[in-house]
């Protein structure tokens, strides 16, 4: 079978649990969280169902993003993926202990500039037509957050790892800071507080930083361009869910015991309360990320972890039933390109439509609700990308962007 191919970047795929024995004595003596892998995975699994519909008319509920202020499971996704790449930063650090911050600082960076310079190649497709590019986006934002907290946790950085004390002041800073941003904003013709898409703090930001001709072409108010979901000030609330993923497991990989389990639900739960308990002062808007979200969204993560941890304890082998699971977990860029490519490739013109619409329409036909016809479309993008994966997982094959 041949070594393992392996192009460096825990950020999305983190380590899998057979390459283990090949990392240095300080990791190889803490179990393995193969917990972390099966919620990225799963996060992926989920994005490609919620992201990739044969028909955006006909959607289950539960594959639907709530459409401005509340939250759906949907939401939860995209602050999955922001906590297991901060959970995979304890562990990229360990990695290359010894080698001085400069260094670590560095490979942060490098890292963090190819995920943001991969987004917008990414937007770039089909047409390259650079005047209208979208510039923000979600590898851009998991590159950004990656940058801030990665730089931030070297600095931190002690002979005993990282402090968890200092990462729960980080995130309160961030919470207190952001929500005093969001409620001192005087928004024009909005005033204080102003939590629309159109006149927010962010949306206005993005606005003058980006040009609308550079925004998500879907961040409406009406039938104007006027935000992006994934834009600048925003991403002040997303650095709190990339934190929450490396406080909890700076603390699981210093301890598996019941208490520090009980320990993390506690902080789920209270987290979870926390979210709606603020959403009368700070509405729970994903598309803002406002401290209420990423409260609500970190603690749902947090639990939904500790589940997975019930079903997979650390230290113990993957069942085989986490398998095609973790296929999409430990390839988690990969999958992210992948289905991108797959996507651009099926809406290109064929004939009298597209090959998405030539599926679409046919699993319309064949199947004559209409929601599982659209859900189906997404299953079988799932399946197709998932047998590629599948074929490297077997073959021990990680590609790190």
């Amino acid at each position: 079978m041949g070594e393992p191919v392996r192009f460096d970047s825990s950020v999305a795929a983190g380590t899998p649990p057979q390459a283990a024995a090949a990392q240095p004595d300080a990791i190889a003596r803490t179990p393995r969280v193969i917990a972390i892998d099966l919620l990225r995975g799963l996060a992926v699994m989920g994005m490609i169902m919620v992201a990739y519909a044969g028909g955006w008319d006909h959607r289950f509920a539960f594959l639907t993003h709530a459409d401005w202020r509340g939250f759906a499971i949907a939401d939860m996704i995209f602050p999955a993926f922001l906590f297991c790449a901060g959970a995979a930063l304890p562990y990229a650090l360990r990695r290359r202990e010894g080698r001085g911050r400069a260094a670590l600082a560095g490979h942060v960076l490098r890292r963090a500039a190819a995920l943001i310079a991969l987004g917008v190649m990414l937007n770039l497709l089909p047409g390259f037509d650079v005047a209208h590019v979208r510039l923000p986006g979600i590898l851009q934002r998991i590159g950004l957050c990656y940058a801030i907290v990665g730089t931030g946790c070297v600095l931190a950085l002690r002979r005993d790892g990282l402090r968890v004390s200092t990462l729960v002041i980080a995130i309160v800073v961030l919470l207190v800071g952001y929500a005093d941003l969001l409620l001192a904003w005087d928004a024009p013709g909005c005033g204080h507080a102003c939590f629309d898409s159109a006149n927010s703090l962010p949306a206005v930001v993005d606005r003058a930083v980006f040009g609308v001709a550079h925004l998500w072409p879907w961040g409406r108010t009406g039938d104007i361009v006027t935000y992006d979901p994934e834009g600048l000030v925003a991403t002040l609330g997303a650095l709190v869910n990339m934190l929450f993923g490396v406080t909890a497991s700076v603390l699981l990989t210093r301890s598996h015991r019941r208490a520090t389990l009980a320990a993390l639900a506690i902080a789920g739960m209270a987290c979870l309360l926390a979210g709606f308990l603020l959403d009368p002062l700070v509405p729970v808007v994903k598309k803002l990320w406002t401290p209420s979200f990423a409260l609500l969204s970190g603690g749902f993560t947090l639990l939904v972890l500790l589940v997975l941890i019930r079903l997979v304890p650390p230290g113990r082998e993957a069942p085989a039933w986490t398998h095609p699971i973790l296929a999409f977990g430990t390839n988690a860029t990969l999958a992210f390109v992948g289905i991108t490519l797959i996507d651009t490739t099926m809406q290109l013109p064929l004939g009298a439509g597209s090959g998405h619409d030539l599926l679409a329409g046919w699993l319309a036909r064949a199947i004559p609700e209409a929601r599982i016809a659209s859900a189906a479309y997404s299953a079988v993008l799932l399946l197709v990308l998932g047998a590629g994966l599948w074929q490297l997982y077997k073959r021990r094959i990680v590609i790190r962007i």
